[in-house]
């Protein structure tokens, strides 16, 4: 039927007649001519509901004149059948069903593999197993899995499919959840992860058995009510059990206290009465880490970091501890993805499937948007030391993984990209540079890319070789060694600019690097280091200096001003308890008072670090920005003609404090805000007015230093470190994103207006001579262009490798030392700052100066022959120029020579 419907579209009126024939009772055309459905055609009202719409929407497209989208509607299921089917809401029953799939699968959870429930049971048997079998099964299952797709099993039919395809793969599902279970005492979050997908599961089966007539729309609707409710449940009941869970345990304990034995390790003197709250620290730490058979159960993990046996077992005690408490978050985060999911098919009910696609695409785009602003913000925390940001990135990553896959299935990846290049947003980011799709395909990668994309077509190969050998396969669908997948896939990488696209992944891991490495490691030993130098100097001294060390850390642009504000709450508390006990460190016992000199120290440290963010921006934008600015290429850089930052000047040069405006003053960077609202020439006075809603933020990351100070005193200023860190981290987030915003949506509302504004001359001349010398680069540098050696293309890549490999290297090896500004140098392996660095991290440095060397040496090249290819084509339009024209064509009819 689709067959016959697109070869009938061809034109506005066989669109109608085919529409008639298909089920509409009575149309008529612009001309007056009216068609009337034939009786043949009454059993197309028996049709799925879904086509049935689908000849509804072609129907108001042709009434319209969009043939084009009708035509396009019909001959693409995917993108306009069910998914886009009617919106009626879903019953009580598939409520109920969808309720019990999250319960159920939740239950599973929470029951086996938290603290909530039998998680101390269950952890104890999976830790006694040796997990050496679990990497064998993770390879088998891999292996088992390869063969299914290279045999095309998933196209298997009859018998073979039930006796066969559905074993095998049920097989390679449980090999893996068994690698899972069995990776508990080595990795204790792999069951966690696991059971994650157990609700998912749960509700995929769901949709396919009993709910696949559903709308999609109304599923998103209810799954994000669902997982709303789920979340709202699961909170509870952990806060029942944290709060008001009685006598909790109390039998253990009261073995130990009745007379504690040296072979059982029971702690002397700890009593769990039926109030004892169940918070992570003090005794209730030491009781779970008990439980699930930790060793060294009352020391601190910071002193175990050699013993990773140990320090495997404390973090699973937390991680299955706190597990109820990601379930509700995992669920918000879902709920929220779904909503706008569901918002997106009503966009489509309000407009064309385009708009449709343009919600998914902003839905997209808004999510890697969110994902590096947090990415920025957890490396600001992280310069301090705190554990915090690492567990937000990959969570982050995640959830951009999983938005990824949910956009693109739910509207098709062709119409993903036919879209984008209509959306305002896309012709913002493309405006920035003609590569600007360089950057987005090698962030994909940089990210997974490396071992995807080979991945792929080594399957693909696979399959292709089955279907030419094996008669139980499909035939195959394309001639070469690739099936047609395959082969689509490779065309399309062979028309890429690799020379750009490899260059750009050196950018993305050059920028992680630096953050990861200089912002996370270096900051803090040299804080770290000013800490100890200024122990013996009086208080105010101590403040006269680190303003002055401050100071020069906010001039670096590559430094957030987070890590300086921890590092003050860290060394100033610590001078001024010095001042009045200098044992201090030593007389202060676990349970004791906290001195009155760490407040007034945490009160001088919130003060020194607020005019330290004031002088920093009065420096930043009248000795840097306001000078710089008289620079056509920085006015450049900045774009300064662009919607953007005539809406950024626009928002800023409103007087007094308003939510716009201090957003983006205190969510934006530091360095480059205060430079840039220089290089605007806005008032100094409203800037420092504006920037006065960070106190708070600075409070509380001052907070979270001195509470470092403190945290081997007591379990309780350990919790209340991260709790205070991760606040911070979320103000900080909050205003980033406000100012992202507020942008956007001044540049949208104002557009016309911003437009009107006269540009800079100066910087339109440059950009046209930036953009020349852009194209020549672009071109000079393609490898398909005559004349490029082969050693730029080895450079390049080994670059890209070395740097690639590096970035690798630091997620999934422990590359340095745990570390702190309120640690001291000599804490450290050997008592030198070279003790920081373990033999992996010296592996990942050396990949990243040589990476950046040949990274250098490549881009001279670049640079180099874009300047003579530039040259050669003005030689070449000058030529062109000055030659004659041809002569005219002679009376007789003779044709000229030219």
């Amino acid at each position: 039927t689709q067959a016959a419907l697109r070869t009938a579209l061809r034109t506005p009126p066989s669109l109608v007649a085919a529409l008639a024939l298909h089920g509409c009772p009575c149309m008529q055309l612009a001309d007056g001519t009216q068609i009337v459905r034939s009786p043949r055609s009454d059993t197309a009202m028996q049709q799925p509901a879904h086509l049935r719409h689908t000849q509804r929407t072609a129907q108001t497209a042709s009434e319209t004149g969009t043939a084009e989208e009708a035509s396009e509607t019909l001959s693409d299921p995917g993108a306009s059948g069910e998914l886009l089917a009617s919106s009626r809401p879903m019953g009580l029953g598939g409520h109920a069903l969808l309720l019990l799939a999250l319960l159920s699968g939740s239950a599973v959870g929470l029951l086996f593999f938290s603290l909530l429930g039998y998680g101390v049971e269950v952890y104890r048997a999976l830790a006694s197993v040796d997990w050496w079998l679990a990497p064998s099964l993770v390879v088998g299952a891999l292996l088992l899995l390869v063969a299914l797709y290279a045999l095309d099993a998933r196209y298997w039919k009859g018998a073979g499919r039930i006796a066969a395809y559905f074993p095998l793969l049920a097989a390679a599902a449980g090999s893996l959840g068994a690698a899972c279970l069995l990776g508990t005492k080595q990795y204790p979050y792999a069951p966690l992860l696991c059971v994650f997908l157990v609700p998912t599961l749960g509700v995929w089966l769901l949709r396919r058995a009993a709910l696949p007539a559903v709308p999609p729309r109304a599923f998103f609707v209810a799954l994000s009510a669902q997982l709303l409710l789920l979340a709202v449940a699961v909170s509870l009941a952990f806060a029942a059990w944290v709060f008001w869970s009685p006598a909790w345990g109390v039998e253990e304990w009261e073995e130990c206290e009745a007379g504690p034995a040296p072979e059982t390790g029971c702690p002397v003197g700890v009593d769990f009465g039926g109030s004892q709250t169940n918070m992570w620290f003090g005794e209730v730490r030491q009781f779970w880490r008990y439980r699930i058979g930790c060793d060294n159960y009352t020391a601190d993990t910071s002193e175990l970091e050699d013993d990773e046996a140990v320090v495997s077992c404390h973090t699973g005690a937390f991680l299955w501890w706190s597990f109820p408490m990601w379930v509700p978050c995992a669920a918000l985060l879902f709920a929220l993805l779904f909503y706008y999911l569901a918002k997106t098919m009503e966009a489509r009910d309000r407009g064309s499937s385009k708009t449709r696609a343009q919600w998914a695409i902003r839905l997209f785009l808004s999510s890697i948007i969110f994902f590096m602003a947090v990415t920025w913000c957890a490396a600001s925390v992280a310069g301090a030391g705190l554990g915090v940001a690492r567990t937000v990135e990959f969570a982050m990553l995640l959830f951009i993984v999983v938005t990824t896959a949910v956009v693109g299935n739910t509207v098709g990846w062709g119409r993903v990209g036919k879209t984008a290049q209509s959306l305002p947003i896309y012709r913002k980011l493309a405006s920035y540079s003609e590569g600007f799709w360089d950057y987005v395909k090698a962030f994909a990668l940089w990210g997974l890319g490396w071992l995807a994309i080979p991945t792929f077509l080594a399957l693909s190969a696979a399959n292709q070789a089955a279907r030419k050998a094996l008669p139980f396969t499909l035939p195959p669908d394309a001639p070469g060694l690739l099936t047609a997948h395959g082969a689509q896939l490779w065309a399309r990488l062979r028309t890429w600019h690799w020379a750009s696209v490899i260059s750009k992944t050196t950018f993305w891991s050059l920028a992680y690097l630096i953050l990861q490495v200089i912002v996370m490691q270096l900051v803090v030993v040299f804080f770290a280091f000013l800490n100890e130098a200024l122990s013996d100097f009086h208080t105010g001294v101590v403040c006269a200096i680190f303003a002055g060390v401050g100071l020069l850390m906010f001039m670096i642009p590559i430094i957030p001003g987070v890590p300086v504000y921890i590092a003050c709450g860290a060394v100033i508390p610590a001078s001024t308890m010095s001042q009045a006990n200098p044992d201090w460190s030593d007389d202060m016992e676990p349970g004791d008072e906290v001195p009155k000199e760490f407040w007034v120290g945490l009160v001088y440290a919130t003060l020194v670090g607020f005019a330290l963010k004031l002088t920093a921006v009065a420096l930043e934008q009248e000795l840097i920005g306001r000078q710089f600015g008289n620079y056509v290429a920085v006015r450049s850089f900045i774009r300064i003609n662009s919607l953007e930052m005539r809406a950024t000047r626009r928002i800023l040069r409103r007087p007094g404090i308003n939510t716009a405006k201090c957003a983006i003053l205190v969510g934006g960077p530091d360095w480059p805000t205060s430079v840039t609202t220089g290089i605007l020439k806005l008032n100094l006075l409203q800037m420092l007015l504006g920037t006065t809603p960070i106190l708070p933020l600075i409070a509380a990351s001052t907070a979270a230093g001195g509470m470092q100070l403190l945290k081997t005193k007591g379990d309780l200023y350990d919790s209340i470190t991260v709790i205070v860190t991760f606040l911070s981290f979320l103000a900080q987030t909050a205003s980033t994103l406000l100012a992202m915003y507020f942008i956007e949506r001044t540049s949208t509302q104002y557009a016309a207006e911003l437009a009107a504004e006269p540009p800079d001359e100066e910087v339109l001349a440059h950009d046209e001579r930036q953009a020349a010398f852009s194209k020549a680069q672009r071109d000079g540098t393609n490898w398909s262009s005559a004349g490029v050696p082969l050693w730029p293309k080895v450079t390049i890549i080994a670059s890209a490798l070395m740097l690639a490999g590096a970035c690798y290297l630091s997620v999934v090896a422990t590359c340095f030392e745990p570390f702190s500004v309120s640690q001291r140098i000599s804490d450290l392996p050997g008592g030198t700052v070279f003790g920081l660095v373990r033999p992996m991290g010296w592996v990942v440095i050396g990949l990243f100066v040589g990476g950046w060397v040949l990274r250098y040496i490549y881009r001279r090249w670049a640079v180099a022959r874009a300047r003579s290819w530039l040259r050669a084509s003005t030689v070449d339009a000058s030529i062109s120029d000055a030659s004659p024209p041809p002569p005219p064509p002679s009376s007789r009819g003779e044709r000229s020579p030219a």
